[in-house]
């Protein structure tokens, strides 16, 4: 049953288009079931091309170069994406309070890894800040060009006095305070998830990296549209089990040991 207003639906964040939702969905399903059985993981690997990824913290590990990005701990249900400089500095941007890439990314929060860096960089997450992105991790504490110094650390100071740029607070608390809601939830702990957004379509994919065997019960932060699960294996695509629920949309999921599936939201 689609939740359908003036033709179109309501998801997190936007009206969906429903013709070219479908128009999307059934070119989506063409390219996973033309792909050969003998390519080893084709339909994965297909799948996980498509779209953007959806995440829910943005990693700047930092301008220098040698900072590894690492997650920062989250619990399971919410996302982790990396972004440099050049995306940091010329494509993203805020629009009620979500952080947008250019490439239609888009998170809630901005995680620091590294508290090096030129005043150009700070200038550009003091604008964020002050669109009310929020803002985690590590607080700016080394300008890289000595001669910004005293500026840079005023702006600092500034920044750091916004409620929602934060330090010294785990990624799990300022998710919280920004009312982010997990995007996937779960009682099972062996289950590993990616997700990827194409045209209003949402495609999960579900690992089981454990022993668990049965029915596993998830909560996805999807709303208003139907469920499918997609066999990367056999090629098949068939209905699950579902509940649509005013913010999200549970799902029952059969798995066995090392099952390596998706669940694919359409129109």
């Amino acid at each position: 049953v689609l939740l359908v207003a003036a033709g179109c639906v309501r998801n997190r964040f936007d009206y969906i288009d429903i013709a070219a939702s479908e128009k999307a969905l059934a070119a989506l399903e063409a390219g996973f079931e033309a792909v050969p059985d003998s390519v080893a993981d084709g339909r994965i690997l297909f799948l996980l091309s498509q779209g953007t990824p959806v995440a829910d913290v943005l990693v700047y590990p930092g301008e220098t170069g040698d900072v590894l990005f690492k997650d920062p701990v989250v619990p399971f249900g919410f996302s982790c994406e990396s972004v440099g400089t050049d995306v940091l500095m010329d494509s993203l941007h805020v629009k009620a309070g979500r952080l947008y890439t250019d490439s239609g990314l888009n998170a809630r929060m901005l995680y620091l890894q590294d508290g090096r860096m030129s005043l150009p960089v700070l200038n550009k997450v003091a604008e964020l800040a002050a669109r009310e992105a929020f803002i985690g991790g590590v607080k700016p504490s080394v300008c890289l060009n000595k001669d910004d110094e005293s500026v840079f650390q005023r702006t600092v100071e500034k920044v750091w006095l916004s409620g929602n740029v934060m330090s010294g607070k785990t990624a799990k608390s300022i998710l919280k305070a920004a009312g982010v809601k997990p995007d996937v939830k779960t009682k099972a702990d062996s289950l590993f998830f990616q997700h990827r957004r194409l045209s209003d379509i949402d495609i999960y994919r579900i690992c089981n990296l454990g022993t668990h065997t049965g029915p596993v019960k998830l909560r996805f932060r999807v709303q208003g549209r139907l469920p499918f699960q997609w066999n990367p294996d056999t090629g098949e695509i068939t209905p699950v089990s579902y509940k649509l629920k005013k913010r999200s949309t549970k799902v029952t999921l059969p798995t066995v040991p090392g099952d390596d599936t998706f669940i694919v939201f359409g129109s």
